[in-house]
């Protein structure tokens, strides 16, 4: 296979792997959503846009670690990386949630006072404000997962995970975690 397919294939797969987590992530935040205001009449986003918006994440997250300060703490202790990356993503995610409203705004004429102010206000919506919670923990369990996998491979921790044969004794397991 020639390197540039690989290359793309590579890429392909990873964005797929985390668009289908954020949009599992963002379908269980529609189903407690529709759960909490179920009987109120509010109309609630439905699985459509979370497949989407599973894409935009993935492609958001895949735009901020082509910055090279992402990866600053490689050899740190793992919870400074995921504090890193969890607070880039969230603020990308911020900005990307800022910057929707202010381009359809912009692209319908209303002018860049009056788009930054209706970004501004729906930035400032308290809906908005939970899911940026949301999307932080679940920004923080996928960094945690990314990091786990880098530092302890692929094929570790699915035997951590799913199981498994060892190809360790489990003794010099257990004494690499005691350390």
């Amino acid at each position: 296979m020639p390197p540039l397919v690989a290359k793309v294939k590579e890429e392909v797969r990873k964005m797929l792997v985390v668009a289908v987590f954020f949009a599992l992530g963002f379908c269980i935040i529609i189903i407690h959503n529709r759960l909490l205001t179920h009987g109120s009449g509010i109309e609630i986003a439905g699985f459509a846009r979370a497949m989407i918006g599973g894409l935009i994440v993935a492609k958001v997250l895949l735009t901020v670690n082509l910055l090279p300060f992402v990866h600053a703490f490689p050899n740190k202790p793992l919870i400074q990386n995921i504090t890193w990356k969890t607070s880039l993503y969230v603020v990308a995610s911020i900005i990307f949630l800022y910057m929707e409203p202010f381009v359809k705004s912009l692209v319908k004429g209303v002018g860049v006072f009056a788009s930054h102010s209706r970004a501004w206000d729906e930035l400032m919506l308290p809906r908005t404000w939970a899911t940026v919670i949301w999307l932080a923990v679940l920004m923080s369990v996928f960094v945690t997962m990314q990091e786990l996998s880098r530092v302890l491979g692929n094929e570790q921790l699915k035997r951590i995970f799913l199981g498994g044969r060892r190809s360790k004794p489990v003794t010099e397991i257990r004494s690499r975690d005691a350390a």
